[in-house]
């Protein structure tokens, strides 16, 4: 009887063996590495455009720093994030092939979900009480819609992905601040004081939704793009750009790289 029972310990341990080997192998022919989200992870503001759909280039943080990391380091990869992009066409559009392969993930989304766009360009064209009022729409967004948004999507993605990494990477302050006496065309220190106030409440929304959420880890870049907003001397940040609008208030090359460093720093 023990060498029966011997026999088929055996037997079942091979047979999860092969079977474990073929799931392995069919994993690693896919990607493991995906960039989800908005324009921000698209790398719109930086580099030259891939596609005239999505508006992905070539100098997105997270090609920065899959360079950083080391090709080598991963199967292949892909780059899913699209400008507009929101948080339920994240789930709808970009999720398609993550699976248990699927190691890493870098995501930044929620600005297009509190409708942050038209809102600056509110700023941009409009009064300051008009700002105002456009700017507290979108934060009432983002206490109130947000925090479900978001749930659902990390939900859904550790369901696609149960073994992945994700780093969800927020937004900086956009602008100079209001006190630091800087001009910036039509956007003036009251603008310049809502807009990054509605950035910090974005990123703290979407930090407490990471919040012990296994496997998921909010990067806060205010404290890096400290000091290059748009308008400072040393910008990392686009200002209002009339030939290429879509690119306005968007990190450039060097926002990106230093997106990708910060990411380094987060992830080893």
């Amino acid at each position: 009887m023990r060498r029966w029972t011997r026999a088929l310990a055996v037997a079942a341990t091979a047979v999860t063996t092969v079977l474990g080997t073929g799931t392995l192998a069919q994993a690693a022919q896919k990607p493991n590495y995906y960039a989800l989200g908005d324009s921000y992870a698209a790398g719109v503001g930086a580099g030259n455009f891939l596609d005239t759909t999505c508006y992905r280039t070539d100098a997105s943080y997270s090609h920065f720093w899959l360079t950083a990391k080391g090709r080598s380091a991963f199967g292949s990869v892909a780059n899913r994030a699209c400008s507009g992009a929101t948080t339920a066409t994240v789930k709808s559009t970009q999720l398609g092939d993550l699976d248990a392969g699927t190691g890493w993930i870098t995501l930044t989304v929620g600005g297009n979900d509190v409708g942050f766009t038209p809102s600056l360009t509110t700023c941009v064209i409009s009064s300051d009480a008009a700002c105002t009022t456009a700017v507290q729409a979108s934060v009432g967004k983002a206490n109130s819609a947000l925090p479900a948004a978001l749930a659902s999507l990390f939900t859904a993605i550790r369901a696609k992905a149960p073994n992945a990494k994700v780093y969800v990477v927020g937004y900086p302050h956009l602008l100079a601040p209001a006190t630091s006496g800087t001009t910036c065309g039509t956007l003036t220190p009251a603008k310049r004081a809502v807009i990054n106030h509605a950035a910090d409440v974005l990123d703290d929304v979407t930090r407490n939704a990471t919040t012990g959420r296994s496997g998921f880890t909010f990067v806060d870049p205010r404290n890096r793009f400290a000091g290059h907003e748009a308008c400072t001397s040393a910008p990392w940040m686009q200002g209002v750009r009339l030939d290429e609008t879509i690119k306005t208030l968007h990190p450039n090359i060097s926002g990106h790289k230093q997106y990708a460093d910060l990411l380094l720093s987060v992830t080893g």
